[in-house]
């Protein structure tokens, strides 16, 4: 009776799942600012342009055209970079999302500065 206990216990040991693969990275971060749309979008595009931000841009607008969110993949790096800017609202908000953790979490911080300063 063990030996069969012990076959069956064989027979439904599964090999071990491989390690799933992290997923994706994401920081954020918003501010309170006066600027009004146009600035910011042109800001927003000319700080990332300078940065190696410049494939695939895409603005959205919304709220009849009086907000929008801007997205923006880097051109050599599995990172991306998305600003929504809201003048009605009076916010600014940054995501940067990438495969690697510190990469995304380095190039957070370097945006979120060239971005938002010092506030």
């Amino acid at each position: 009776m063990f030996q069969g206990l012990r076959r069956l216990a064989d027979l439904l040991a599964f090999e071990p799942l491989p390690a799933a693969d992290p997923g994706p990275c994401v920081h954020t971060a918003a501010i309170h600012t006066s600027a009004d749309l146009a600035a910011s979008l042109d800001g927003i595009t000319q700080l990332s342009r300078e940065r190696g931000f410049s494939r695939d841009p895409e603005t959205h607008y919304s709220d009849g055209g009086r907000s929008a969110t801007y997205h923006v993949d880097h051109r050599d790096l599995p990172v991306s970079l998305t600003v929504t800017c809201n003048p009605r609202r009076q916010t600014v908000a940054i995501a940067v999302s990438g495969l690697d953790c510190d990469d995304t979490y380095r190039w957070f911080r370097e945006l979120e500065d060239a971005l938002f300063g010092n506030c």
